[in-house]
């Protein structure tokens, strides 16, 4: 296949999109720290125009005009990405099936840069920051199934703190919540995060909820469980909307156990 060639930025922007999967035109800006807006615009426009990546804005449908575009990768930019480095190349089949994913999905995956930009925000002049989301654990076989939404990493001077996140849907039912915290309890017990990492420290687990009934709910039945296991599992949860409008100077996190 002849490839038509990309400027650096514009290859930013497929490892961004391989990286969420799905984004908007405002992710774009945030994630790249660009302030021209007008100039993100034209790389978008010239790959739809070159093949590497679809917008799902139209003009012919009602208030359409009123919400930036939503972007994802399509199949030539496989073609491109599996020369990078750092590129899970079994991932890169999810291509194929992004023009069937729905709004739940695509919701997901923009709440999910939502949580990346939140974490930047958060941090020090000291720090890094390292966010792998489930696209790009996709090689990683000692991590816990199903894998998370992201694994964090955040270093500074003094060593390297990291966190499991997973992040949960509206309509999402109670058993969801309380399943997925005995998985994690178990995967604690199994051992396979320190036999793997030479980490003996599990990783603080986050959870982001829909809403504030589901996130009493996972407060509750996760202390219950947690305090009364021998694992030392190390459970924190939120809201989306609390991410989203939380103040930098504020910590939206509350301990579970």
């Amino acid at each position: 296949m002849l490839l038509q060639s990309i400027t650096p930025k514009q290859l930013q922007i497929l490892r961004l999109l391989y990286t969420f999967r799905f984004l908007t035109t405002t992710h774009f800006q945030l994630l790249m720290h660009h302030k021209s807006p007008s100039l993100i615009q034209e790389w978008l426009k010239d790959l739809v125009e070159k093949g590497y990546i679809v917008s799902s804005y139209s003009r012919q449908k009602r208030n359409e005009n009123t919400k930036p575009a939503i972007f994802h990768l399509v199949s030539p930019a496989r073609h491109i990405l599996k020369k990078e480095k750092d590129i899970e190349i079994e991932a890169l089949r999810l291509i194929y099936k992004e023009k069937r994913k729905g709004k739940k999905f695509i919701d997901h995956c923009l709440t999910l840069a939502d949580i990346y930009l939140f974490f930047e925000k958060k941090l020090n002049k000291d720090e890094t920051l390292k966010f792998f989301t489930r696209t790009m654990l996709t090689g990683y076989d000692y991590f816990i199934k199903p894998i998370p939404d992201a694994f964090i990493a955040i270093k500074n001077t003094t060593g390297t703190k990291r966190y499991f996140l997973d992040l949960f849907d509206e309509y999402t039912p109670p058993f969801v919540y309380r399943k997925r915290i005995r998985q994690y309890l178990e995967y604690s017990r199994q051992g396979d995060w320190g036999l793997n990492t030479n980490q003996n420290k599990l990783p603080v687990v986050y959870f982001v909820c829909p809403n504030e009934t589901a996130k009493k709910h996972v407060y509750w039945y996760g202390k219950s469980i947690i305090e009364k296991s021998f694992e030392e599992v190390t459970l924190f949860v939120t809201t989306k909307d609390t991410i989203k409008f939380a103040k930098e100077t504020l910590d939206p996190w509350q301990k579970v156990a």
